[in-house]
């Protein structure tokens, strides 16, 4: 069976807890942008596939909840590759951000993308100083106490059973990668080469988010957009900083971020 050929995916990933709200009110009005197809993502464990379509709704086997948010994504760009010819790769986009189409065009038709684009976040902007990073620095260790902050917030997580919390501390995955450069998970392009590197990167790991990195015995993949970096920066790939989007609507960036019905 001959793959349908694309230019590249727009990859929007939501959640069962945001069908009928986020889905439907920041669903994006066309299924294909210059050739490049629309996909909306969710994750269901009690699926008896490894995953199921439904129009261009990508249900995958696998955990619904936030700290499983990296695997559910690359889990969907390694079915995706396997689906589609993708002949540039996937912008990855969050489920309540409001698009600036003709924004969103202007990105898609440059023809010049690097590997890795979007919003430097955090330590990472102590990275762009008018030069380029080098890859073979110590990588350091800090205590994020993000994660922790969302789930006191979201006790009722750990007993919804498509999130697979029960018996999870929360507490004992907060030490993560501190800095090297990383882009925020709401909106950022990953190429080909891109995907294969992190589809090959958490395969070896099993998908495992959990997973202790014996280097600097931290857990970088407990928050998505923290994860990627340091998979990126693992496999020598740069992050190319770009203004994706803003949390205030501006006209000059791709996307406005609602945190609607957060």
């Amino acid at each position: 069976m001959l793959k349908e050929e694309v230019e590249g995916i727009i990859l929007i990933i939501s959640c069962q807890k945001h069908k009928d709200t986020r889905l439907k009110e920041f669903k994006l009005p066309k299924e294909y942008y210059n050739g490049w197809k629309v996909i909306y993502v969710l994750g269901d464990l009690t699926l008896q596939s490894v995953y199921e379509y439904n129009g261009n709704i990508l249900t995958i086997n696998c955990e619904d909840s936030y700290i499983h948010l990296l695997k559910k994504v690359i889990l969907s760009i390694e079915i995706l590759q396997n689906t589609f010819n993708i002949k540039q790769g996937i912008l990855r986009c969050g489920d309540d951000l409001l698009i600036n189409e003709d924004k969103l065009l202007e990105f898609l038709n440059n023809s010049n993308k690097q590997d890795y684009i979007g919003n430097a976040v955090g330590d990472a902007s102590s990275f762009f100083m008018g030069k380029q990073y080098e890859f073979n620095q110590p990588i350091q260790v800090c205590l994020d106490y993000f994660m922790l902050s969302y789930y006191s917030q979201h006790q009722e997580d750990f007993e919804n059973p498509l999130h697979n919390l029960k018996g999870v501390s929360i507490s004992h995955y907060m030490a993560r990668p501190s800095n090297i450069p990383y882009c925020s998970g709401v909106l950022f392009y990953v190429s080909n080469k891109a995907c294969h590197s992190l589809i090959n990167h958490m395969k070896n790991i099993n998908y495992n988010v959990f997973y202790q990195d014996p280097e600097t015995r931290s857990y970088p993949y407990s928050i998505e957009d923290c994860g990627v970096g340091f998979i990126m920066y693992k496999s020598e790939i740069r992050l190319s900083p770009y203004p994706m989007y803003q949390d205030n609507y501006h006209p000059g960036f791709i996307a406005y971020h609602t945190n609607k019905y957060r």
